[in-house]
């Protein structure tokens, strides 16, 4: 992620001072690991026997992914490149900054999860325990493996929005890739087409059914906000009223994924705080536990 964002803050840089693309894609980058450098070569050497830039990047993920690519493409067409990747660096660091957060809850519940079953292993009798801390330990990993990913996949959606605790996060996490809309947008990208790029990255089902119709009430007449009446929250039909009413619908969802990174953050620094204590007690008892089983089997090792 940060590698990401350092690369496209550079090539940003090096575009804004007039230097032409495919020297701007030699030097930006140099910092980075020796495989983006390798990607980097080849992409310019492309260039050179006259590719464009989302071509000669096409198929190189993870750096250059399917949606990094449409937006490269789109750049190029508007003429926006500069700003797009500045944008995209952007959106890098907050994923990156979002990503540390994942990572302490999956930590922090990795643990409540040790101490559960070690508690469990007390009351339990021993040949239920063992199916049991199986079952327990693969929903974990399972779980908060995903969790600690960029990317909430469908399944995983579904999942956390059946947990009340987590339905919140995911519904907001959710609403998050549809403000990404911004930015095909500031592409010159036509609304329609924009919709059909972000659609596929949203992992509530139901939204891109909601985005799918309203495509389609849009090519009737309709604007954005009203096909999408009843489909998103009221806060985020206001705004998106107001940029279809002033023009700048691409500025308004900016300042609504503003908004919703920072519920986001807000919700996960909350449940890091509430499962903080819980793993600490959990850290406790099973090294309290540990600690009773090895001095029980030394007496027992004892000679009487």
């Amino acid at each position: 992620m940060l590698e990401n964002a350092r690369f496209f803050h550079q090539f940003a840089a090096l575009l804004n001072a007039g230097i032409p693309v495919q020297q701007s894609l030699g030097m930006a980058g140099k910092d980075g690991s020796a495989t983006l450098q390798r990607i980097l070569k080849e992409a310019s050497l492309k260039i050179e026997m006259g590719q464009d830039l989302a071509t000669s990047l096409e198929g190189r993920s993870p750096y250059f992914d399917g949606w990094t690519i449409a937006l490269i493409r789109s750049a190029e067409y508007s003429g926006s490149l500069a700003d797009t990747f500045e944008r995209l660096a952007i959106g890098f660091e907050t994923e990156s900054k979002r990503l540390l957060l994942y990572r302490s809850v999956l930590l922090q519940s990795s643990i409540c999860f040790m101490g559960v079953t070690a508690l469990l292993s007390v009351v339990l009798p021993k040949e239920a325990m063992t199916w049991l801390t199986f079952g327990i330990m693969f929903c974990a990993l399972f779980f908060f493996a995903h969790i600690a990913t960029a990317g909430a996949g469908v399944v995983l959606y579904q999942v956390m929005s059946k947990i009340p605790l987590l339905k919140r996060i995911a519904q907001v996490r959710s609403l998050l890739y549809f403000t990404e809309l911004e930015l095909p947008l500031r592409c010159g990208v036509p609304i329609l087409q924009a919709l059909e790029l972000i659609r596929l990255r949203i992992p509530d089902l139901a939204l891109r059914q909601s985005l799918a119709i309203a495509a389609r009430q849009i090519q009737a007449g309709q604007s954005l906000s009203q096909s999408l009446e009843g489909k998103l929250p009221p806060l985020a039909l206001q705004m998106l009223r107001t940029g279809e009413e002033t023009g700048n619908l691409d500025e308004m969802l900016g300042k609504l994924s503003a908004y919703y990174e920072s519920d986001l953050e807000r919700q996960l620094k909350q449940l890091e705080a509430m499962l903080r204590p819980l793993s600490i007690l959990a850290a406790g008892f099973f090294v309290l536990l540990i600690g009773v089983q090895a001095i029980t089997s030394l007496l027992n090792a004892l000679p009487d």
